[in-house]
């Protein structure tokens, strides 16, 4: 479990005005002699312009003004190409990806985004790896084994997927921008982690959420590059949810759990989650994009595939600690 010594250090500075917000960060005020920290506020989300056609299990990188979603499937055809740009107001189409594919993941940036892994029109299951380069995808090297539902994070030359179906895993694939090596296995004593999320690098990633059981999962767990260990549990298990962020401080969204259509959203702060402000809509199998203090999540499926966008926002906040 990561801790605030892990994070931040041992030594707590004296400042005689707060430093920029740091969600995290502690400091001594030497002017109003007082122990002050910052903390995640509750967080909210906002309604945005939607997707040009309803897309569920798709996959999405990027930043909150700045995201790529692509393939997925929608009411007219059950595995899509369909790429699409997020300039922080509207989405338009751009090239399509050389495989149709669903339920797969990505990662990277909206200029050098990363596709990995999905289920095929056919219904099989891929290895395929495509890279985007701002108008076009490349096919390069494809991952080791062919997997659906597998969670994504990092970059296009530092990528990372994680668990999935093929049939079984819970293990981890590192990218280097060329070819796929094999990494770390989860060690929550699951035979498989699919339909989870995930946050991060390749060299400090988060996975949370997912199946079995059937009704989903709150494990999380923590990746250095080469082991997992195990995490604080997410307050709502749930399985076909979305995630963005870092390490140190992810959101989770959306999903199936108690609820087939999640509206829950919960952070994490490197080692527990917290609930904060909902979904607008609650969906299952939607894309993602963004950080923490500004994420997105798009698409998905509220009993139909819908192209509903929404911004997620949330700050830090300056707290005083008491001291005697």
């Amino acid at each position: 479990m990561t801790t605030y010594k892990d994070i931040k250090g041992t030594n707590i500075k004296v400042l005689s005005s707060d430093p920029p917000a740091t969600t995290g960060q502690i400091w001594y005020n030497s002017t109003s002699e007082t122990l002050k920290g910052y903390k995640l506020d509750v967080g909210s989300w906002s309604t945005s312009t939607d997707l040009p056609t309803g897309t569920f299990q798709l996959s999405g990188c990027g930043t909150q003004t700045a995201a790529l979603a692509f393939g997925g499937g929608n009411p007219g055809a059950s595995v899509t190409t369909n790429t699409y740009e997020y300039n922080g107001s509207t989405w338009t189409g751009t090239g399509a990806l050389n495989l149709a594919i669903k339920l797969g993941a990505g990662c990277g940036t909206q200029t050098a985004g990363l596709s990995f892994g999905g289920a095929t029109a056919g219904g099989g299951r891929t290895n395929q790896t495509e890279e985007y380069n701002g108008s076009s995808w490349a096919v390069t090297n494809g991952l080791n084994s062919p997997v659906e539902k597998n969670a994504g994070c990092g970059t296009q030359t530092a990528g990372l997927s994680i668990g999935g179906e093929m049939p079984f895993d819970a293990r981890a694939e590192e990218y280097n921008g060329s070819t796929w090596a094999i990494g770390g296995t989860m060690t929550n004593g699951q035979k498989t982690r699919e339909l989870g999320a995930a946050a991060g690098t390749q060299t400090a990633a988060i996975f949370f959420g997912g199946t079995p059981p059937s009704d989903g999962v709150t494990y999380t767990e923590e990746y250095n590059g080469s082991s997992w260990t195990n995490s604080g549990v997410m307050g709502t298990g749930r399985y076909a949810l979305a995630g963005t962020g870092l390490q140190t401080a992810a959101v989770a969204f959306g999903g199936n759990g108690p609820t087939a259509y999640e509206q829950q959203t919960e952070v994490y702060d490197g080692s527990s989650w917290s609930t904060v402000g909902k979904l607008n809509i609650g969906r299952r199998n939607l894309g993602s994009a963004g950080s923490t203090a500004a994420g997105l999540g798009f698409g998905g499926e509220d009993g139909s595939p819908t192209a509903a966008t929404e911004e997620f926002t949330s700050g830090a906040i300056a707290v005083t600690f008491a001291t005697s």
